[in-house]
């Protein structure tokens, strides 16, 4: 299965949610909510919710013909030692996914590429 999936979003959108477990509980994961929690500075917190969301859209995108469905808390955008995103999934699956994200001052991106 190779597909692709791409969202981007206005980060102003999530600042609602940043002080607000309850809210961007519903987008994290345990696991990034953990390393949400360890940022100090609003703009950090505000890319990486931003990033995470839009990140999550374009997977559902990339799988928009498979019979595969999650919610947001499923699946985890992590980080390489190097920086480099990568996506885990918190249930059993073969699919192998490439991310990449990016950010400006107003707005996050995610491209997703599935083989």
């Amino acid at each position: 299965m190779k597909n692709i999936g791409i969202d981007i979003v206005r980060n102003e959108r999530f600042k609602v949610m940043l002080d607000d477990e309850k809210k961007y509980s519903r987008i994290l994961s345990l696991k990034e909510r953990e390393i949400y929690k360890s940022f100090t500075s609003e703009k950090r917190k505000l890319e990486y919710l931003a990033s995470r969301f839009a990140a999550k859209e374009a997977l559902i995108k990339a799988l928009n013909k498979t019979n595969i469905n999650f919610d947001y808390t499923d699946v985890s955008v992590l980080n390489e030692e190097n920086g480099a995103p990568y996506i885990e999934f918190g249930f059993k699956t073969d699919i192998y996914v490439l991310i990449s994200l990016s950010h400006t001052d107003d707005d996050s991106i995610a491209f997703v590429v599935l083989i």
